[in-house]
């Protein structure tokens, strides 16, 4: 039996399990130590805190709701569309009344009444008259302890306690004591502790007990019956009737040391060792028989077993008959309608399937059977260890007599009887003999030059002979060959099927060959390391499986054969592959669907249906055609919706309604056949977005954010590995309200107001635009003008200084000189100032009188120049006074004078595309050094930059830009001062 553990690694809240039941949906809900949870086969998901307390019993009433007992809460309600819950019975822990305190092991009966029960009293909650009832167990005891409820087919309600087992008679509206010390009869007045029951298939009731193994009722005669010496020193908790691997009926027994299993009809008890070596503690079982899963809740988590496995069937192998643990490599079909299973020693076991009935036929050496061949009414043993003839009279193996004789090597690992009856032996490292076994004498069809080629670093596998007499031969690592007799006795060929021209451009799934089988049509099947392939009769590949381009779960491909419908049977380390030729598509078998094991060690396909897989002591029988037309149509159901990353507790079933600021969402999908995730195969189609159906393989989620503003229908399928596909997709009507910015109603309004706005705004700015700029253009000359007014007493001052420091230094004809080309500057700008605008050479002429009294002022410390194009439009050109002047000075006292060395000042003028660029550029210390007067603001420059900006408003390209310039090593070399002037303004 194999068994799935889901533990809190998976998600469960708790690993200690309480109770089991599935929803009308079919979403499994569990109550657990830390509150009930909802699982749908991917995830688990608590409607409330994790941290609320136990939940001791959850029950479906007939319209979907769960009721479930919360420890810390009471008796809740939990809507399953929305999966918001509320407290219908309150459990109060403060007052002085203990019938309050605890409303246990909820249950919801056929008729719509739920039960609860606590350690004074049975309760019975009327949910539609809202009334609870109290009925006592006992008259004797006031605390009757622990109880639990059951519903038989017959709708008859049954209550298990810890003082005896009561029935519920609905007419009276009482409990009856059938076992206990209350109990009618005499014989069942004993005292005994029950804890759950659980119903045959012939209606009897059976309960687990405390100290008295399994209590068995019978309802028809009211008689007990006690299983007691297999449950020694154990308290049965629970159980459950199901099947095993091989449908045979059985019992699920729970216990607080583990799992057992009893068989009724033949009244045998089997203690799983999985279960009882690490003592797990089983407290409650629930058959799904909607999948045909047994879920098995224990104090370490929750334990799932699939019980219908259709078309697959277990025979276990006695141990006493093996003697050893061996794998059953190989099966012969016999005259009796037996097989003769190849083990991987001892020798082979004569097997009848009607009886169950094994006989070992030992080989004369222990012996790894390779492959067993019915061989002139005798079967031949091909192993390890030589080759052995069976006697089927003594049921015994004899060395053959032919294979000492022509091999050296043991290692047989085929052989064969052909259509023109000669015998082929195939040896792993001495390749092929073919013999007439009457005789013994050996036939040679090839040369022995050929033989050798073969045989050259390569080993022989295995042989095969189609249906039209040509014999394969399968080889590792040299892959496929077939022999070619056409040229005669001693002139045989071993044809490669590599080098065949069909084959150009097509290989083997690998070419290391495990196994070959007789197709149809004279065509033969290979397995090997990294596929399967089918190949014509004249050596032609038809087609291939790969684990390049296919789904295989596994590169190892051991054997291989076809079905009726044309589907390729191959097994794997990784369980049986059932690849449809025509879709491409590959289905899988595992021990999920009821395999003994993924990986077989023996493959043989008896007729047009059945396929034998060998194991270790354990032989699997598939039946092909009902594998291949069983067919489970996959479901499909919603289970949660995230929006930006919350839970949506809404009915979905309903539109969902999703705000502008919510446009994130994600939903959750489930089968709830709850297989393993890589069986389930997901599509969907959104309706309103993307016409076509978008394949999301195995992800069960698909999430969308920023999706417009409108209604859109969501349609999601399933489909199993095989391709069948949900017969009626799921549709979701969702909605995403636009923000009220996107709606028709705001475009048009504010379209309305722009239009408005822009015939409003064109006529003022009309109305405005020339007398703006004109004011703009005044205001900034002012200001400009105001800036010569402060700038004479102050350049007057600086220069009276620089004449008084040649006087007292005894320098009176420098100061002469500089005294007289300080009038002269004075008097030009006297002259200036009374002028809004001059004309550029003006403002040059001008600007190199201020440069040169600056030098003279300062010793001639630096040197300066003036390039100034020679063109009449550009020294015509009119333009404020003080636009070049305030940079000129900066780069002196700022630039310049601080700078050790040699000091260069120059400024050039030119007309470039209808736009004076003036360039002012000093090799001084920069900006990032230049000293500064803290609090100064250099008011010339900011007037400037009015100036521009003014300019700016009428010409785009006109601008004022200031560059710092770097030498080599990344050291400050200076500043650029580049003025872009349009002429049509100046």
């Amino acid at each position: 039996m194999t068994f799935e553990h889901l533990t809190t690694k998976e998600g469960l809240p708790s690993n200690d399990v309480w109770c089991i039941t599935k929803d009308k949906e079919g979403f499994l809900w569990i109550g657990t130590g830390r509150s009930v949870c909802r699982y749908d086969g991917y995830s688990f998901y608590t409607p409330d805190n994790q941290k609320l307390g136990y939940s001791s019993g959850v029950s479906v009433d007939s319209s979907g709701t769960i009721y479930t007992s919360i420890a810390t809460k009471g008796l809740w309600e939990i809507d399953p569309k929305t999966l918001t819950a509320r407290t219908v019975l309150y459990n109060n822990y403060q007052d002085t009344d203990q019938s309050n305190d605890m409303h246990d092991r909820a249950f919801v009966d056929s008729y719509g009444q739920i039960w609860v029960c606590d350690y004074t009293s049975v309760k019975r909650y009327d949910k539609t008259h809202k009334k609870l009832k109290f009925y006592s167990l006992s008259a004797r005891h006031t605390r009757q302890e622990d109880a639990s409820f059951f519903e038989d087919r017959q709708r008859r309600l049954w209550i298990i306690s810890e003082i005896g087992l009561y029935q519920y008679d609905r007419k009276r509206d009482k409990l009856i004591c059938l076992l206990g010390h209350e109990a009618s009869q005499l014989t069942n007045q004993k005292s005994v502790r029950l804890e759950m029951a659980f119903e045959d298939s012939s209606g009897n009731i059976w309960m687990g007990a405390y100290d008295r193994g399994l209590v068995c009722f019978s309802p028809a005669n009211g008689t007990f019956r006690f299983l007691t010496k297999e449950f020694v020193n154990q308290n049965v908790i629970c159980g459950q009737e199901s099947v095993d691997a091989n449908g045979q009926k059985l019992f699920f027994v729970g216990t607080e040391k583990g799992l057992s299993v009893y068989y009724p009809d033949r009244d045998e008890v089997y203690h799983l060792p999985e279960f009882y070596r690490k003592g797990i503690h089983v407290k409650t079982m629930y058959d799904d028989r909607a999948n045909g899963i047994l879920w098995i809740g224990t104090r370490k988590g929750l334990f799932k077993y699939r019980y219908r496995n259709p078309g697959i069937h277990t025979i276990d192998i006695p141990a006493k008959i093996a003697q050893a643990q061996v794998d059953v490599t190989s099966f012969l079909p016999m005259p009796d309608k037996g097989y003769l299973l190849g083990l991987s020693n001892s020798g082979a076991l004569a097997w009848q399937p009607k009886t169950n009935q094994f006989r070992l036929w030992r080989y004369p050496v222990n012996s790894y059977t390779f492959q067993l061949r019915w061989i002139q009414g005798k079967p031949v043993a091909f192993t390890d260890k030589g080759m052995f003839v069976g006697n089927p009279t003594t049921g015994t193996f004899s060395t053959a007599d032919v294979a000492p004789h022509l091999f050296t090597s043991t290692e047989f690992r085929d052989g064969l009887l052909d259509r023109k009856g000669r015998l082929w032996i195939a040896n792993l490292t001495e390749g092929l003999k073919v013999i007439d076994p009457k005789t013994g004498v050996e036939h040679k069809i090839w040369a022995e030059s050929e033989h050798r080629l073969l045989i050259q670093n390569n080993y022989v596998k295995t042989i095969c002979e189609a249906e039209d007499g040509k014999i394969w031969i399968a080889t590792c690592p040299k892959g496929l060959y077939y022999v070619d007799e056409q040229a005669g006795s001693g002139k045989g060929k071993f044809v490669d099927i590599r080098t065949l021209p069909v084959n150009k451009g097509k290989s083997l799934g690998g070419l290391c060959l495990n196994a070959l089988q007789r197709g149809t049509n004279g065509s033969v099947l290979v397995a090997s390391w990294g596929g399967v392939n089918k190949v014509a009769s004249n050596g032609q590949i038809l087609t291939s499986f790969d684990y390049q381009r296919d789904e295989l779960n596994d590169t190892y491909c051991t054997n291989v054969c076809e079905d009726n419908f044309g589907n390729l049977w191959f097994s794997t380390s990784e369980g049986i592959h059932i690849a449809n030729i025509k879709t491409r598509k590959i289905k899988h078998l595992t021990t999920i669907e009821g395999l003994n094991s993924n990986a077989p060690t023996g493959f043989f396909k008896n007729g047009a249906s059945e396929l034998l897989l060998g194991y270790l002591n354990t032989v699997n029988k598939l039946d092909i055609n009902a594998l291949i037309h069983t067919q489970f149509i996959p479901q499909i159901a919603l289970s949660s919706v995230d929006v930006r990353g919350k839970r949506l507790h809404h009915d979905t079933s309903k539109e969902i309604v999703l705000q502008p600021d919510e446009n994130s969402i994600t939903l959750n999908f489930s089968t709830l056949n709850f297989e393993p995730a890589s069986k389930n195969v997901y599509s969907y189609q959104l309706e309103g977005y993307e016409p076509g159906w978008v394949d999301i393989g195995n992800q069960h989620t698909v999430s969308f954010t920023n999706l417009p503003g409108r209604s859109y229908t969501l349609r999601v399928r399933s489909s199993d590995s095989f391709g069948l596909t949900t017969d009626k997709p799921l549709a979701i009507r969702l909605t995403v309200e636009p923000y009220f910015t996107d709606t028709w109603f705001f475009k048009i309004l504010i379209g309305i107001f722009i239009g408005g706005l822009i015939v409003l705004l064109m006529r003022w700015r009309f109305n405005t635009l020339a007398e703006r700029n004109q004011l703009d253009l005044q205001i900034a000359e002012w200001r400009l003008k105001a800036l010569q007014s402060q700038m004479n007493p102050h350049f007057l001052f600086n220069s009276l200084n620089s004449v008084q420091n040649y006087l007292l230094t005894n320098r009176g004809i420098e100061g002469a000189k500089y005294l007289s080309k300080f009038s002269k500057l004075v008097r030009r700008i006297m002259e200036n100032s009374n002028h809004q605008y001059l004309s550029f050479e003006q403002i040059i002429e001008t600007l190199k009188m201020y440069v040169e009294i600056e030098s003279f002022r300062f010793n001639h410390e630096f040197s300066y120049s003036f390039d100034i194009e020679d063109n009449e439009q550009l020294l015509d050109a009119m333009l404020p006074p003080m636009l070049l002047q305030p940079y000129v000075e900066n780069a002196i006292w700022h630039g310049l004078m601080p700078k050790e060395g040699k000091k260069i000042l120059t400024v050039t003028a030119r007309i470039q595309q209808s736009h004076i660029v003036c360039v002012i550029e000093d090799n001084g210390v920069g900006r990032t050094f230049a000293p500064r007067v803290e609090g100064h603001i250099s008011r010339g420059q900011e007037m400037t930059r009015g100036i521009f900006e003014s300019l700016r408003r009428k010409d785009s390209k006109a601008k004022l830009e200031i560059v710092d310039l770097f030498d080599a090593d990344n050291q400050s070399a200076g500043t650029r001062v580049i003025m872009t002037i349009p002429l049509a303004q100046t």
